[in-house]
């Protein structure tokens, strides 16, 4: 069984981060020192207090501006947790005035130990321990949700809905989907799921679909060695011209200068 974390850590390095990805959702948890962060085209400045989450294949860029910088980073992956609940929600929904960026000054405390717990469990061998992760993970990100702003997007009446489709793209973005299909499916107008599922996750249902057989993509060229043929055919594109000219349009390059970039298999 794939473990929940893929990587959880404590750093005090100050180095340049340029444009990058990860095939996991990340958090950054800031206990010294300033930083620039870049998301796609947002520009944020972080500092001491401050969370930072990204998500599976997010772009993103970071560059320390103080001599100091000390951080925790929890890397978790995707596989493992689908779209559980709306907690996990936090990593791949970005409603109108979602930030990146979220204040926990007054709780430092309980970040600092919490992640302390995580890293000493993750490295320890006891008993039932993914389970005991998966608690005290589940712990953090609540606590996170507890510190956004607004959460009444993701606590309305259909949100529920909206997660139950997310997850079943997650798992199963190769198939045909359509938005008259969906409405019918969940016994709700094509009209209604369009503009919730937008206000929700802030991309249509469409995007959704693309992104989740994007990630799939990216995957497959990164840690294998599959043809473009292949992949198109396993994430469920229609063919190889709009698929490379799809990726290169939401990448900035194409797959074959993605897989030379990232590819993990020699």
């Amino acid at each position: 069984m794939e473990s929940l974390i893929h990587r959880v850590y404590f750093s005090n390095g100050t180095h340049k981060k340029h444009s990058h990805y990860h095939d996991c959702y990340q958090i950054i948890f800031i206990l010294k020192g300033n930083v620039e962060l870049c998301v796609n085209q947002a520009i944020y400045k972080a500092g001491a207090g401050d969370i930072a989450i990204f998500s599976r294949y997010e772009k993103h860029s970071l560059h320390a501006v103080s001599n100091e910088y000390e951080r925790y980073v929890l890397q978790i992956n995707p596989s493992t947790t689908a779209i559980e609940s709306r907690i996990y929600s936090l990593f791949i929904n970005r409603p109108k005035g979602f930030c990146n960026i979220i204040d926990v000054t007054n709780d430092t405390d309980f970040y600092k130990r919490q992640f302390d717990l995580i890293i000493n469990e993750q490295n320890s061998d006891n008993k039932m321990r993914n389970e005991m992760l998966k608690l005290l993970v589940n712990v953090l990100l609540i606590r996170i949700y507890r510190n956004l702003n607004n959460t009444s997007v993701f606590e309305s009446e259909d949100a529920k809905t909206v997660y139950e489709i997310q997850k079943k793209m997650e798992t199963n973005y190769w198939k045909n989907y359509s938005l008259k299909d969906i409405a019918k499916d969940y016994n709700i107008s094509v009209s209604k799921i369009s503009h919730t599922f937008k206000e929700i996750t802030g991309t249509s249902v469409m995007g959704h679909l693309l992104s989740c057989r994007m990630a799939a993509a990216q995957k497959y060229l990164a840690e294998t060695n599959k043809s473009i043929g292949e992949i198109v055919e396993k994430c469920g594109f229609s063919d190889s011209s709009n698929f490379s000219r799809t990726f290169k349009k939401l990448n900035g390059i194409s797959p074959s200068q993605f897989r030379k970039k990232y590819k993990t298999y020699n």
